[in-house]
């Protein structure tokens, strides 16, 4: 997303990201009959109050206009109040970007001045937001709409619409999963071996927040062990689940191959745990390729399994 002006409201849309750093100014001045009505996330019409009062203050300040359509983006009360003027022109800084983008800008410009968006339509524009970034995380989501984090993920969690990803991006531009289950387990794991380790360093052998490690080590601390290590799936009575009895081995927590191997068996896992819910979002399109990387997938355990019974085979003779 690239705006020309001297606005901090800048946001980039894969990551959620609100960058505060100013950008060389560039003001246009463009004819007001060649612009297009805005993607307003307003639901109201034009405040012809707020316009006389931006007439009386005489200077207006330039409004932002999507550059490839001459869309408003901010500034519809300004055209208004420039065309009871009598004016023919207006100053425009032009941003360059997509609708979505163009959109998320709208509503992040109308919190952080002039005529502030209500209630309702900063909601509004939270849901439409996230049905097209739905890994924003909420607190990117919270800092565009001026709503609180907490409403945010009230407005995801109750929205049926809104397509649920299974991992989100932060303010700090890091991916992390929204289901924490298998990033705690690796931690508990982890601090069992390294009890001394920071929190940093259970973070980042973990694949955690800093915050989440801080919650693993504290609860660890107060029941005197470490999280149980809860299965995935339906387990017989009186039998135990492969993975939960590979997490208590030692020789597998305590090698860096080990640890290797049960984060990657715990991965299909959860896999096998959100099965449903991943194939239903699935965009039709991305089928054929989705499938094609799987059976790479199942090619390469296959393979492991024929190592694994051959080592096993050999272990057998020798003994």
């Amino acid at each position: 997303m690239i705006i020309e002006s001297e606005s901090r409201v800048l946001a980039d849309p894969e990551t959620g990201h609100h960058d505060a750093a100013a950008l060389p100014a560039t003001i246009r001045s463009v004819s007001i009959g060649s612009l297009l009505p805005a993607d307003s996330p307003r639901s109201t019409e034009v405040d012809e109050l707020h316009v006389r009062k931006l007439m009386a203050a005489g200077e207006l300040p330039p409004i932002i206009v999507r550059r490839d359509t001459m869309r408003v983006i901010d500034g519809v009360h300004r055209v208004r109040a420039a065309v009871l003027s009598g004016r023919t022109h207006i100053d425009v800084r032009f941003f360059d970007g997509t609708a979505a983008d163009a959109f998320v800008l709208a509503v992040r410009s109308n919190t952080g001045h002039g005529l502030q968006l209500s209630h309702q339509d900063r909601v509004a524009a939270a849901r439409r937001i996230m049905r097209t970034f739905p890994v924003w995380s909420n607190r990117s989501v919270a800092l565009v709409t001026a709503l609180s984090a907490k409403t945010v993920a009230n407005i995801r969690r109750t929205s049926a619409d809104i397509p649920q990803s299974n991992s989100r991006i932060g303010l700090d531009g890091r991916t992390r999963p929204v289901d924490s289950t298998g990033g705690r387990r690796r931690a508990a794991v982890y601090l069992e071996s390294n009890p001394r380790a920071s929190l940093r360093e259970i973070a980042s052998a973990a694949g955690i927040s800093i915050g989440t490690a801080r919650d693993v080590r504290n609860r660890s601390g107060v029941t005197g062990a470490t999280i149980p290590l809860p299965s995935e799936q339906p387990i017989a009575p009186g039998s135990v689940h492969p993975l939960v009895a590979l997490y208590k081995d030692p020789a597998l927590r305590h090698s860096e191959s080990g640890r290797l191997l049960l984060r990657l068996l715990d991965n299909r896992m959860m896999l096998a745990a959100q099965r449903d819910q991943i194939i239903a979002q699935l965009p039709a399109y991305s089928l054929p390729a989705v499938t094609a990387a799987v059976r790479q997938c199942i090619e390469t355990w296959e393979a492991f399994i024929g190592e694994l019974d051959a080592s096993a085979g050999r272990t057998l003779r020798a003994s």
